[in-house]
């Protein structure tokens, strides 16, 4: 792991997965890029096909010459100058210039702060936390508020026994082996979507046979709903962080069927690693 994507709006969730991030760049000798994107959202009538945002003669210059300031600052109040950080000032969409951000530096993990929603804003709007999880080419590790990272004991991975997971159990191994942390990988029963013991425990061992993992063990958890299983899992085995798989659905297949990355996302007191089985190229 060399680059790590942190954006900042400098609220105090921001400043925590920046803290985070710093945590995991000096056990991994990796680069933060510390983000702030300057967003001007306009009117219908201003986004309307063809519309240009005009902005008053030397006002973007006067606000990232602030900005930069403020990046500066917070650089040196949090004392990263063990760590090599690159700010950098962005104008955009704030979702958009992150994953433009990722693609175009080949990041290898965004860390960012998310005080998850719910209800009927959980449906209609959601946030960029929830965006980054289902579109990002890169592992995405939510933080929820005060975070150590300093050491990882125990680390939950929720499974669907699929075979396209391997390539996300291999990258969760290797966060995995820099803190020596013991993996426990667990299959949630539900009544809608139920699978007896022994099948589970054999389609488990076939998952992790190609994986290259040590120090793991193979569970099977029973609950309600899967997003509630993995939290409730987690609280069994005091878990430092939950790691899911997202299937990156989009529009019309989102809105039905949901997404349980998402849900832990939103719902989970603990940090949560996700990483896409199908990330956009």
């Amino acid at each position: 792991m060399k680059k790590i994507l942190v954006p900042t709006d400098f609220s105090p969730l921001a400043t925590e997965a920046l803290r985070t991030a710093h945590q995991i760049a000096r056990r991994q000798k990796a680069t933060i890029y510390l983000i702030h994107v300057l967003y001007f959202p306009m009117s219908e009538e201003e986004t309307r096909p063809g519309a240009v945002e005009v902005l008053p003669v030397g006002y973007l210059k006067r606000m990232k010459q602030e900005i930069k300031e403020q990046l500066q600052n917070l650089i040196v109040k949090e004392k990263l100058t063990d760590v090599k950080v690159v700010p950098e000032i962005r104008v955009g969409n704030p979702y958009q210039s992150m994953v433009l951000a990722l693609k175009n530096e080949k990041m290898d993990l965004v860390v960012m702060g998310s005080q998850g929603v719910s209800g009927v804003r959980e449906v209609l709007v959601g946030s960029n936390a929830e965006r980054m999880v289902r579109f990002s080419p890169s592992p995405v590790l939510v933080i929820k508020g005060k975070t150590n990272f300093s050491n990882l004991e125990n680390i939950v991975y929720a499974t669907a026994l699929s075979h396209k997971e391997v390539p996300v159990l291999k990258a969760l191994g290797k966060l995995q082996r820099v803190y020596d942390a013991h993996l426990h990988i667990v299959r949630v029963n539900t009544i809608s979507n139920f699978i007896d013991d022994p099948t589970a425990n054999q389609q488990l061992k076939d998952l992790v046979k190609n994986s290259r993992l040590k120090n793991f063990t193979l569970n099977t958890f029973s609950d309600m709903r899967e997003e509630e299983g993995i939290i409730h899992f987690a609280d069994e085995v005091k878990a430092d962080l939950i790691a899911v798989s997202t299937h990156a659905r989009r529009g019309l297949l989102h809105l039905l069927g949901g997404s349980i990355a998402e849900d832990v996302v939103n719902h989970a007191k603990y940090p949560v690693w996700t990483m896409s089985l199908y990330p956009p190229s």
